[in-house]
């Protein structure tokens, strides 16, 4: 099974600040949403008072809704 994700440049630039702010994160997850019938959204999930894969108490929004 193949599961591609593109991202834009803007896209990967949000997810090196997340990255940069968030030091002591280890773990970030992409969520795709595509129910809305225009485009897919992307949201990153991470922990900011837990640690661990799974939780993702903290979803940020990085859509790129200039490429639709």
């Amino acid at each position: 099974m193949n599961n591609d994700i593109a991202l834009s440049r803007k896209q990967v630039l949000q997810l090196a600040e997340l990255a940069a702010k968030f030091p002591d994160t280890e773990w970030f997850s992409l969520e795709i949403d595509s129910s809305s019938g225009i485009g897919t959204q992307i949201c990153v999930k991470f922990d900011m008072f837990k640690s661990g894969p799974e939780s993702g108490d903290t979803t940020v929004n990085i859509t790129d809704y200039s490429t639709w």
